[in-house]
């Protein structure tokens, strides 16, 4: 199985590498190029044309990374944010739920009932 993955990436290799051969022979006609700061003469087709892929590439990756990075930070506030309710949590579930009978004033016999009719006092 790891000799057909070689020789899968050997062959999209090759086809990469023979259609960038094809596209430099196809656009190799000199021209000149005015942009902001300068002009570049006699420079052939298919290197202006990878120029401005690649420039378009940065522009996009530096785009994607600011996002990353931003995201990566909201990620790490919200991380910490969950650690602290986290631990919060753990505490409340260590507290007990009524006080010990032998605590003063502790025992849950001298906790009044509810007047009848629930809480509200309604008549039944």
């Amino acid at each position: 199985m790891r000799w057909v993955r070689r020789l899968l990436g050997l062959a999209i290799f090759v086809a990469v590498l023979m259609a960038g051969w094809q596209f430099a022979a196809a656009n190799a006609v000199p021209v000149s190029v005015h942009y902001l700061v300068g002009d570049l003469e006699e420079v052939a087709l298919w290197k202006v044309i990878l120029m401005a892929v690649a420039s378009g590439a940065a522009v996009v990756g530096f785009g994607w990374l600011w996002f990353a990075m931003k995201n990566g930070l909201v990620r790490r506030r919200y991380r910490k944010v969950m650690g602290g309710l986290e631990a919060e949590i753990h505490q409340l579930r260590n507290l007990p739920l009524a006080p010990e009978a032998s605590a003063p004033g502790g025992s849950r016999a001298a906790v009044e009932e509810p007047p009848p009719g629930g809480a509200l006092g309604r008549g039944a």
